[in-house]
């Protein structure tokens, strides 16, 4: 095999790899934002919430107090996912609503 094609093999399956690892991170990074989001529903109370999201590996929340009770914001730590999920929590501390997006 001429080096040109060694080079060239090399880099394809360079391609490939960081296209497989990139791909395998996104769907899941999606999944466990979807899947996590999925469940909490009204009256579930904000320490079951919090436990649950604690398990992420990568994900991570924000937490913000507002005059309605408070709001977390659960989304991706990779820079290219965009998927989030917004748990609305009363002032009880119970959850609202919930948002997937």
């Amino acid at each position: 095999m001429k080096p040109k094609n060694k080079k060239l093999l090399i880099s394809l399956l360079i391609t490939i790899v960081f296209i497989t690892v990139f791909t395998t991170l996104w769907k899941t990074a999606n999944d466990e934002i979807f899947y996590l989001c999925g469940n909490f529903s009204a009256g579930e109370a904000k320490s079951n919430v919090i436990r649950q999201l604690d398990t992420a590996n990568l994900s991570s929340y924000n937490h913000t107090t507002n005059e309605n009770g408070s709001t977390i914001v659960f989304s991706s730590r990779l820079f290219f996912v965009t998927n989030q999920c917004i748990i609305e929590l009363d002032k009880s501390e119970k959850v609202v609503h919930v948002n997937y997006k």
